[in-house]
């Protein structure tokens, strides 16, 4: 049998709310979501004053990141890597979720992929980026994890 290992809520709610905590300390709103290693939903926010769009981007990173087990700014490193050889890119993997926006973090824990998260909304100067924002979100998880810009490949654990 396949043992999968996956963030949970109390991890989920500990980055969001860890992230509207710093958003509101700089006067900024965001919106941030957070996934399981197949990315689904476990927790999220779009704080008041924030468009929709913006907790759509969150959602697309942070499924970019879990889908890829990278951080989009792998995905984007990727892509170029791809480019050089005549793909398209992301019109070419065939899933519309996808994004190579900023902002998306592949979250790993003890050598395996547990989750990921999304940030949008950032931009507002020192400090308040998307990848500021993703930065606080991820350190929400604690020591023991890790992420990554380079696509991971899990090795399964199975229960005897």
């Amino acid at each position: 049998m396949l043992l999968q290992r996956s963030l949970g809520l109390e991890d989920g709610l500990r980055v969001v709310n860890t992230v509207i905590e710093y958003a509101k300390a700089h006067d900024w709103r965001v919106a941030v979501v957070v996934l399981d290693n197949r990315g689904e939903h476990i927790a999220s926010a779009r704080m008041d004053g924030r468009h929709a769009r913006f907790y759509k981007a969150a959602y697309r990173k942070a499924y970019s990141a879990a889908t890829f087990e990278m951080d989009t700014d792998g995905i984007i490193k990727f892509w170029d890597r791809q480019a050089e050889h005549g793909h398209r890119g992301p019109s070419d993997w065939n899933d519309s979720m996808l994004s190579t926006l900023p902002g998306g973090v592949c979250v790993v824990h003890e050598g395996k992929v547990v989750g990921a998260i999304g940030v949008a909304g950032g931009g507002g100067g020192e400090g308040t980026g998307d990848w500021d924002f993703a930065e606080v979100a991820f350190k929400a998880l604690g020591p023991g994890f890790t992420h990554t810009n380079v696509m991971h490949q899990d090795r399964p654990v199975y229960l005897a």
